[in-house]
């Protein structure tokens, strides 16, 4: 298995550039925002949009009279997180909410290369900003060099890397100390990005996975009116759901600690929100089975306050039914070793596990003899299997379906990696199993020993 804490650091890697406001409220007051932007060809408004977990909602909209200069007039508030641009494929991350008047120097082209040549909020974000990923950046190099020396058996080479990663936790809890005091907005811009390590903050009570899952947000009070609008809620929210989904825990344990983390939330607070929405992001991009049911949380919480967002979400999960339990399985044709078309709707009646495997996978092939055993066990009861090859050449298939005794139906398309059923259930390994039931539908996917027997267990009785 992978060291969660490896995986953990570099997803971190991948989270996308956010910014923040101070906290201060001035009250009655107006924010202005003057756009300066070039290239604009003749486009009559840009726009100002907030995020709410799931879609980007104007928030308002600044027409022009010369094509180059476009005003914002909102109101001062506390601490708001906006973008500035065309639309969501387009637009620079902008504090707005306690200076009175900004100015942004860009293109219309390139909203993110924009400037706020004025604006002290977002100077200071940047350089946080730059020091938090330094500490990560850091921790991450450290556990490749700790998993390396490891590897080796170089015992003392470890231990003088995890003296290095004590130095990085102290160094990384007075950062975010130092900001408590210059400035608590910073601060919880930096405690929801401040995870320190297991090597040194773990015990022997709890397994590393487990410390991940319960002490990831351990520096976030989330009852704190100023996570309402800052986009790391949503953003390490994501990256904290799809670690879960990929390091081993069984699905029941991930929706537990998922939930426990959300409970700590006001559940009437636009936090919850930006929580979900993170949540429903990593579930997708982790093709987890458990997206179904964050998704109609959502759905049924949010339906009738955030339409936009709800219809959003309604469509994600009808396009991923195919790793939904309860979805459609979508139908494919693919030919057989004689060259005959076969349809996985063909087998609608009986309980059928569709196989993604390949001749040259070894844990594929370790696993062949018990499919074998469970399908001539429940083979007459209505059980059947659907082999899908990922071989790009037909000699070394058809020679690992005689050598391995695989009796039931095969079909591959010679593609490999780009198998054309494999892209459409979104398999990414192998092996890779989807169990569908007698009308079509998803019973469950990546079922493999012990768990694929309890499933048939189940379902027929014995």
């Amino acid at each position: 298995m992978k060291s969660l804490a490896f995986t953990f650091s570099a997803a971190l890697l991948s989270i996308f550039c956010l910014s923040f406001v101070s906290p201060t409220d001035p009250a009655g007051k107006e924010v202005v925002l003057t756009c300066n932007v070039n290239a604009c060809d003749k486009i009559d408004s840009i726009y100002l949009y907030e995020f709410n977990g799931i879609v980007f909602k104007k928030a308002s909209t600044a027409p022009t009279t010369d094509w180059t200069t476009y005003k914002f007039k909102v109101p001062a508030t506390s601490p708001r997180f906006y973008y500035v641009g065309l639309d969501a494929a387009n637009m620079k991350p902008i504090i707005l909410g306690t200076e009175n008047n900004l100015t942004l120097n860009g293109t219309c082209a390139q909203f993110q290369g924009a400037q706020l040549p004025d604006s002290d909020l977002n100077k200071d974000y940047e350089v946080v900003k730059a020091q938090l990923n330094n500490h990560k950046n850091e921790f991450s190099s450290l556990l490749q060099q700790m998993q390396s020396a490891d590897r080796q058996g170089n015992v003392d080479a470890v231990n003088a890397i995890i003296l290095k990663i004590a130095d990085l936790d102290k160094r990384r809890l007075d950062y975010l100390d130092s900001l408590k005091k210059a400035s608590p907005y910073l601060s919880k811009v930096a405690a929801i990005n401040t995870y320190v390590s297991y090597q040194i903050h773990g015990s022997a009570d709890m397994t590393e996975l487990e410390y991940f899952a319960t002490k990831y947000f351990q520096f976030v009070d989330w009852k704190d009116p100023d996570y309402n609008y800052l986009p790391w809620v949503f953003e390490q929210m994501k990256t904290y759901a799809q670690t879960l989904s990929g390091v081993g825990f069984l699905e029941s344990v991930q929706k537990d600690f998922m939930d426990k983390m959300l409970v700590q939330i006001p559940a009437n607070s636009r936090t919850y929100m930006l929580a979900m929405g993170g949540i429903i992001n990593g579930l997708q991009a982790a093709k987890s089975p458990l997206l179904g049911n964050y998704a109609q949380r959502f759905l049924e919480k949010y339906q009738k306050t955030e339409p936009e967002a709800a219809a959003q979400v309604a469509q994600l999960m009808r396009m991923s039914a195919s790793f939904i339990p309860g979805g459609e399985a979508p139908d494919f044709t693919m030919n057989d070793r004689d060259g005959n078309p076969v349809k996985l709707s063909d087998f609608r009646g009986k309980v059928m596990l569709v196989d993604f495997w390949a001749s040259w996978c070894g844990p594929c092939r370790r696993e062949n003899p018990h499919v074998v055993e469970l399908y001539h066990h429940y083979h007459d009861k209505g059980f059947d299997v659907l082999g899908v090859s990922l071989d790009k050449t037909k000699e070394p298939w058809l020679a690992a379906i005689e050598k391995d005794g695989l009796v039931w139906n095969h079909v591959s398309d010679l593609k490999g990696w780009s198998n054309d059923a494999a892209k459409l259930y979104g398999v990414t390994s192998i092996p890779h199993t989807v169990l569908v039931d007698k009308d079509g539908k998803i019973l469950a996917r990546n079922l493999r020993g012990d768990q694929l027997t309890a499933k048939l267990q189940e379902i027929f009785g014995e």
